[in-house]
């Protein structure tokens, strides 16, 4: 379950109000911890003074219960208080809430590393759809996609074998290598199918908006991705692990036996998607939201003149369909 609503996209109305009193609380302790020092003084000094405050009650029982049910409140509060702008979603559907918030904004922005963005493309579907089928107030929209090249060996996802007999390894135990097939497979059935769907979304979008600007770019890392990021508006980085599962595959009629990459799932807790906020009033929150902006940033750059030399996504750059080529 999210720490907050995910659909709203950020702290509630409710959450910055508790956070604007437990600001205050302390100041308001002191303050009146203060008053309470400053009259019992001025009560032994001034004897008319004095007399008033007693006779009044304001030394007596109700104002010093009043002070002790404020310091009562302000030191037994056990309940841990959520940051401001820590985003813990118990499933990959609870960001749909967080894109459709930034598809609002006049220039939307969306960074993403992955593997074949299938995720990605699910994400983008709903809000592409809205914009292919209404006027939109969006002026630019640009899309930055890392993903992972597949036209050399990699062991994750890739091929498992039982070790060989005389091997001296225990009975079970298997071997990870490279499966050029099961990269064809990642290649053929999700990298370049997304690619192409996500251009056609795009064709739409700029069918019924021509005003809106949009750049939208693949580029392909060396990398073996750990986990899908996505960064939205420059604002919000979420992160998504994957982890490793034994999978059998089936594809152009045979079956393999593979070491697949497979999202963290509730089985490992209670948390699938992790988000930082870099408008949070929380400096530490803020850092950590920049610094994985950061990472995301430096590769994109490095792959700006690190290219594979058989990439698998040979026209990485969406191209309204009137400036396409019809040879």
């Amino acid at each position: 379950m999210s720490s907050r609503n995910p659909g709203a996209g950020g702290p509630s109305r409710l959450d910055l109000i508790r956070h604007s009193l437990s600001e205050w609380k302390p100041r308001i302790v002191k303050w009146s911890l203060a008053l309470v020092g400053a009259l019992g003084i001025a009560a032994e000094i001034i004897d008319p003074l004095g007399e008033t405050l007693k006779s009044q009650g304001f030394l007596g029982g109700s104002f010093a219960a009043l002070i002790a049910l404020i310091l009562f409140d302000a030191i037994s509060e056990s309940e841990p208080r959520e940051v401001s702008g820590v985003y813990v979603l118990a499933h990959r559907n609870d960001l749909h809430g967080p894109f459709r918030e930034a598809f609002e904004a006049r220039h939307v922005r969306v960074d993403f590393s992955g593997f074949t963005m299938e995720t990605l493309l699910d994400l983008l579907k709903g809000p592409l759809e809205r914009m292919a089928d209404e006027e939109v107030r969006t002026q630019e929209l640009t899309l930055r996609i890392i993903v992972a090249h597949l036209n050399l060996p990699m062991s994750l996802p890739g091929r498992l074998d039982a070790a060989p007999e005389g091997s001296g390894r225990p009975a079970g135990t298997f071997q990870f290598a490279d499966s050029a097939e099961n990269r064809q497979r990642m290649r053929d059935d999700y990298t370049k199918p997304n690619w192409q769907n996500l251009k056609a979304l795009l064709n739409k979008v700029h069918e019924r908006n021509q005003h809106i600007a949009i750049s939208c770019e693949i580029r392909e890392s060396p990398q073996v991705p750990e986990r899908k990021c996505y960064i939205l508006n420059q604002e919000k980085f979420f992160h998504q692990p994957y982890g490793i599962m034994e999978a059998d595959v089936t594809w152009n009629d045979n079956t393999y036996h593979i070491l697949d990459t497979a999202g963290i799932g509730l089985r490992h807790g209670t948390a699938r998607v992790i988000g930082w906020d870099r408008r949070s009033n929380s400096r530490s929150t803020r850092e950590i939201a920049e610094h994985h902006m950061e990472w995301h940033r430096n590769l994109w750059n490095k792959l700006t003149h690190i290219k594979p030399e058989h990439p698998v996504i040979r026209d990485p750059h969406w191209i309204p369909p009137e400036q396409q080529s019809t040879d």
